[in-house]
Order: structure tokens, then sequence, then C-alpha cells
């Protein structure tokens, strides 16, 4: 996939003050997410961490979870959107910056936690990953999570007999960032995934809430323009396929969960990635 990341910052930019009215799915991978990392660190506040970089924060969500679960930690929140940046709760042990993620503005070495919560797959992994790399402290912790190759197969499927261009983003499968990680020098690395289904009353709505959160299609191949009518009610009939005993229009999400470390002496150097 070849994505217009100017345009992925515009995208977000715009959905800030809609992001948390329509992001659901964002909310439950979170929730997800946050229990994956308490199972890792457990009880034992002396292997709790001290620093955290949120990477691709959005509005803040996780900050009081985080906080809640790490009292004593200080979190950077970092997102390349201003207008999410401004949402991002106030508190003394949190610092907000607008950054990229391929040039993460923070110190080599100086990370415990990179946590990240569905903002790589709008990214190049390879970059980013040896971003948070560069970033994590010797035996520092990687918990992400991002979009398998099967989201959103339905509306993938419904488009396909009107014409053969791009209309849904293409992501990387849960085995290639797996072995992208592996390939950069990280250690214990563990990629596993599940499907989420949200349901909608029909297909305008569902490509709408896609927009209002951001992550509408941004592949500079993509066709410009708005959907006709015409074209609407032509992928309208072609997903009753897949429509639910209710009458609703499903959007699976195939949800990927990241969790690598560190090598400890830090001589995990990464491969040339041909």
């Amino acid at each position: 996939m070849s994505l217009e990341h100017h345009l992925i910052q515009s995208s977000f930019d715009k959905a800030a003050k809609k992001y948390e009215q329509h992001a659901v799915l964002q909310r439950e991978s979170l929730n997800r997410l946050l229990e994956r990392i308490s199972d890792d660190f457990g009880d034992d506040t002396k292997t709790h961490p001290k620093q955290i970089l949120d990477l691709g924060c959005g509005t803040g969500w996780a900050v009081p979870e985080l906080l809640a679960r790490y009292p004593e930690a200080k979190i950077i929140a970092a997102d390349f959107a201003q207008s999410m940046i401004d949402l991002v709760p106030k508190h003394p042990q949190v610092s907000s910056r607008v950054s990229d993620a391929h040039a993460i503005d923070v110190h080599a070495q100086s990370i415990d936690l990179v946590f990240s919560n569905l903002m790589i797959q709008w990214c190049d992994e390879s970059t980013v990953l040896q971003e948070i790399k560069r970033a994590l402290k010797p035996a520092g912790h990687l918990h992400l999570t991002t979009m398998g190759e099967h989201t959103l197969h339905e509306l993938k499927l419904a488009w396909q007999d009107i014409d053969d261009q791009p209309h849904v983003n293409e992501f990387v499968p849960a085995a290639k960032i797996a072995d992208l990680t592996m390939n950069l020098g990280f250690e214990d690395v563990i990629a596993d995934s599940e499907f989420i289904t949200m349901t909608y009353a029909n297909v305008i709505d569902m490509m709408r809430d896609l927009k209002n959160i951001g992550a509408h299609n941004v592949d500079n191949n993509r066709p410009k323009g708005l959907t006709s009518p015409h074209v609407i009610k032509q992928l309208t009939k072609n997903f009753e396929e897949f429509r639910t005993e209710e009458g609703l229009y499903p959007a699976t999400y195939e949800l990927v969960y990241l969790r690598a470390r560190k090598p400890g002496d830090d001589k995990g150097l990464p491969l040339k990635i041909k």
C-alpha cells in the first residue's frame, strides 16, 4: 500500500473533534491492549515502567489508564496531529508533543515501554519499528495493536464487482510484521490476532464512520472524488450476502497485537530488510 502521509495527517486533524464519539473500535482495542500490558508487567511495582511513550496517542485516551496502572510513571503522549494533541488530558507527569512516528522526538534509550494503539498501520512499519527500538532502553518493552490483512474484507469484496481500483486500505499480515520485528533485532516477539465486527444500518453510515475517525482510504492510487448514488446502490446490493439476521451491514476488523522486547545488552542490531 502506497500511502499519502500528508493526507493521513490531515484526516486525523479534521477528525479530532468527532474522534471520541465515533472511535468505538479504537476504545475496544485500547482496553484489550491495556489488559495485555498488565499481564506482562504483573503486580510488582519494581518492574513497572517509569518512562512510557504513548505513540500515536490520539486524544490521549490511554493516558488516564496508564497513570492508574503505573502511578509513578512519566508519560510522553505523541501524535502527528496537532488537533489531537490539543485534547490530551493535562497532568504534571504527562508531556504531550507533536511528533512523527518515523522520527520520534525522544532521546535514544530513554523509554521503558512504547505503547501504541492502532497507529502503525498508517506508517512505514520498518522505519517506525527502528525508531521505537532506538527510543527504548535495553530490555524495554513494545506493545502495540495494528490492523491485519483481513480487515474490512466484506467491503473489499463488495467493491470487486464494481471496479478494480483500491477502495479499502491494505494492511500487513500479522506474520509479516512479526518477522519484520524479529529481523530488526527485537526479542520475545509475539504477534497474534482476533476479529472484531462492527455493524451499521447501511453502507453510507459505515463509510461515514470510517471518515469520522480519520480511517478512510488513503492509498494514493485510490479513486478521487465523491462516490455517486448509483455506485452506492450497487455497493449496497453487493453487500447483501454479508448482512446479519438483524439486517445490519458488518465491518470486520482483524486486530493484530504485537509484543516485543529490546535486547537487554542492546546488541540486537537491525538486519538489512530487502
